[in-house]
């Protein structure tokens, strides 16, 4: 059975590739920085490490002696993200897990990636044409880590492949992000502020997304592949559907509120991840919607008849 270190396992994306993982055959090995991992799911291996401590990472390489890496674990205070300089220790620590990783027979890595790497002013967003010039650091830092693994790959004969998510929903998101907001306050009986909502945005389902990168990691494709729906929609739709669904638009109110990431529209091309992966969405907006309001009705432990 070919192992596979998981980052990032206990995080919104890593948490959803566990059973892809698992239906394809790996042997999971999942990485946490909790101390205590009785709590967590028994049907893989976990292993605390502390990715920015050198030696435990090594120590983990070593023992683990994985085929295969899925890197998804990275600094991610959703307030802080773009801007903090804990950016910098991650393209550190990422580097290093990969050296260690190749020197102990590792074949296969495949990155997370993010649309941010991207200049957004271009809107439609296409691998090896549209430019990487990002806006924040933390995009700068995502696609430094890609360029120079891609270097090293060349170099080394390591399999490699970033997969830059775009927007995500579902299950397990933050309750400050844009469409666990909209329902938590919903299902609350809270009034929801938000911007004009007219930006268009490539959003996908989380267990879409974990499918996706998990189809990288069977495949042979190598560079940056885009992983989104390849399709835009205006924030203002998914947080309308979500109202009308919940039967609260009245408490919706849109502003004109602002971001330095405010563009008009960021939009993937998704033609690499249709044709050289083989991997299309399985949920489109509606059913995402509906899927993700269930599972806040049973976190908030809110009455299904609602």
């Amino acid at each position: 059975m070919e192992k596979i270190i998981l980052t990032g396992a206990t995080g919104f994306i890593g948490t959803h590739t566990i059973p892809f993982l698992q239906d394809l055959g790996y042997d999971v090995h999942a990485v946490t920085s909790k101390d205590n991992t009785r709590d967590l799911r028994d049907d893989v291996t976990w292993h605390s490490v502390d990715l920015l401590n050198a030696d435990q990472v090594a120590a983990l390489c070593e023992r683990v002696k994985a085929s295969g890496l899925l890197h998804l674990a990275w600094y991610d205070d959703p307030k802080q993200r773009m801007t903090s300089g804990h950016n910098i220790e991650w393209v550190e620590a990422t580097l290093h897990l990969a050296r260690r990783f190749a020197e102990n027979g590792g074949e296969r890595i495949v990155f997370g990636g993010s649309c941010t790497e991207y200049d957004w002013k271009y809107g439609y967003c296409s691998e090896g044409i549209t430019p990487t010039q990002p806006e924040s650091i933390y995009g700068e830092c995502k696609t430094s880590v890609h360029n120079i693994l891609e270097k090293f790959s060349a170099k080394t004969g390591l399999s490699y492949v970033t997969g830059r998510i775009f927007f995500v929903y579902g299950p397990h998101e933050a309750e400050n992000r844009l469409v666990a907001y909209a329902i938590r306050s919903l299902l609350m009986n809270k009034q929801a502020n938000f911007s004009h909502g007219n930006q268009m945005r490539d959003y996908l389902h989380v267990a879409d997304v974990a499918d996706a990168l998990v189809a990288l990691l069977a495949s042979e494709v190598t560079g940056a592949v885009n992983i989104g729906s390849g399709r835009a929609v205006k924030l203002r739709e998914i947080v309308d559907l979500a109202g009308e669904k919940l039967d609260g638009t009245d408490l919706l109110h849109y502003g004109p509120v602002e971001s330095k990431f405010d563009s008009p529209v960021v939009l993937a091309d998704i033609t690499r991840l249709r044709d050289e992966v083989g991997w299309t969405p399985h949920f489109d907006l509606e059913d995402g919607i509906d899927d993700t309001i269930e599972w806040w009705k049973k976190e908030l432990n809110v009455a299904t008849s609602q």
